[in-house]
């Protein structure tokens, strides 16, 4: 909307302080706020957090009637994923692009990077066993997977077996928790990996010729589903059947069947799967909206009374009363539901961050007044990378915009080979800039010992 720019420069001008408030009056007005996924604490479902750009995180005390930024010592303003730790909910972890992964144990009040063995910080995944909740998986944007062991103080290579992928990827993952369970990973193709294997492998199906967008399973553990780029919604059974009590591992082949509906021919988003109805699930089909279905997937109805947009990122439901739903969108922040998504409206108050305090706040971590060996400055040329971002290191940053990238330890090379050509840089610049960053990563990248 037009008016976006022009007001927040007013708000700004006017100097309202720390945080200001949004109701339904000023939402049309303000900066864009997407948001990417709403997780609910599973011990209290009052308490809520989402992941937002640029607002980093924010979390709700009152199921999602008031909202405000919780996000100290984040340094990137594009978070999009948030994992509670089911046994401890005051642990969380956040996934950055770019900044990699981040780690609260005070509900969100206080963040610090726990990245120490990721060789790539722009995060496509994180998944989280629930079983054990110290044990985390990510996918990076150029399909390398690391793993830890020790709630995110280290990381390790989990890539055995996977193909090599070239440039960025798409990714989701998907954990079957007990045992004996495993991984499922969509990145190009569909791979798995049970807990006793040594190596992932392709998974053999009728899936090969699309992009898998988005999976989930019901609440029995025996319906698969499968969100493509292309093609809509697909289906699979985990068998042997829905009265067997034992756990579901994971397994290849896999027989899809199309999921009816419509958007055959759609992209979908994500899918989400109410608690303790296996035939009750939502799918997000992008430009289209929001769909539900209360017999797996036979049939749809489209629930969007209230959006004022149709592109739904991000859905939650209340454990304890799933006509309790929150809903986050591409530009218009987030909405709740009370009748099972009949109807949605937003937050009665949102607290938000002003633009201008959040780029100033990730300009901390190497202020210009700290003294710095001579081998840490960037070479001469190094002004050309900011013509594409923003960095939080104020040693580097030229750039007045939320979108900064954060120079900790990750493989440079691909984000430096796709910024070279908008930035100018020639083939010995471009080099360069990869050594110059890969050093200064190396020596960032201690994180506090927790």
């Amino acid at each position: 909307m037009a008016l976006r720019p022009l007001y927040s420069k007013l708000l700004f001008a006017l100097g309202l302080g720390s945080l200001f408030c949004l109701n339904t009056a000023w939402a049309a007005f303000q900066e864009p706020l997407l948001i990417n996924q709403i997780v609910i604490d599973p011990r209290n479902p009052s308490i809520l957090y989402a992941a937002a750009r640029p607002q980093g995180v924010l979390k709700s005390t009152d199921r999602g009637g008031s909202w405000r930024p919780v996000r100290r010592g984040l340094m990137n303003t594009s978070v999009y994923y948030i994992i509670v730790n089911p046994k401890n909910t005051q642990i969380l972890y956040s996934a950055t692009f770019g900044g990699g992964v981040y780690k609260s144990e005070n509900g969100g009040d206080d963040w610090f990077e726990v990245n120490r063995g990721l060789g790539n910080t722009n995060i496509h995944a994180l998944a989280l066993n629930p079983l054990q909740p110290d044990r985390l998986l990510v996918s990076t944007s150029t399909g390398e997977l690391f793993k830890s062991d020790d709630a995110g103080r280290s990381w390790n290579p989990f890539n055995e077996g996977l193909p090599i992928f070239p440039g960025d990827v798409i990714s989701t993952l998907l954990i079957f928790p007990k045992d004996p369970g495993g991984f499922y990973l969509a990145q190009g193709g569909l791979f798995m990996r049970p807990f006793s294997s040594p190596a992932w492998r392709a998974v053999e199906g009728n899936l090969h010729d699309d992009i898998i967008t988005a999976m989930a399973h019901d609440s029995s553990g025996r319906a698969f589903y499968a969100g493509t780029i292309n093609h809509g919604l697909f289906k699979a059974s985990l068998g042997p059947d829905a009265a067997s009590a034992e756990p579901m591992t994971v397994r290849s082949p896999l027989h899809w069947k199309p999921v009816g509906g419509p958007f055959q021919k759609q992209q979908i988003r994500f899918i989400a799967m109410e608690p303790g109805r296996p035939a009750a699930m939502y799918a997000s089909v992008v430009s289209h909206g929001l769909f539900k279905s209360s017999d797996g997937g036979s049939s749809w109805e489209a629930i969007n009374s209230g959006f004022p947009e149709l592109e739904v990122e991000s859905l939650a439901i209340d454990p304890e009363n799933p006509k309790f739903l929150y809903a986050g969108t591409h530009n218009d922040g987030l909405f709740t539901s009370r009748d099972g998504g009949k109807t949605w409206n937003p937050p009665s108050k949102i607290e938000v961050e002003p633009l201008k305090q959040i780029i100033a706040s990730l300009s901390g971590p190497s202020p210009a007044d700290q003294p710095r060996p001579p081998q840490d400055a960037p070479p001469p040329f190094f002004f050309k990378c900011n013509k594409c971002h923003g960095w939080t290191d104020a040693l580097l940053n030229q750039k007045a915009t939320y979108w900064r990238v954060s120079p900790n330890q990750r493989d440079w090379q691909p984000t430096v080979r796709r910024m070279s050509p908008g930035a100018g840089l020639t083939a010995g610049e471009q080099e360069a800039v990869i050594r110059f960053l890969t050093a200064y990563g190396q020596q960032r990248s201690g994180a506090p010992e927790r």
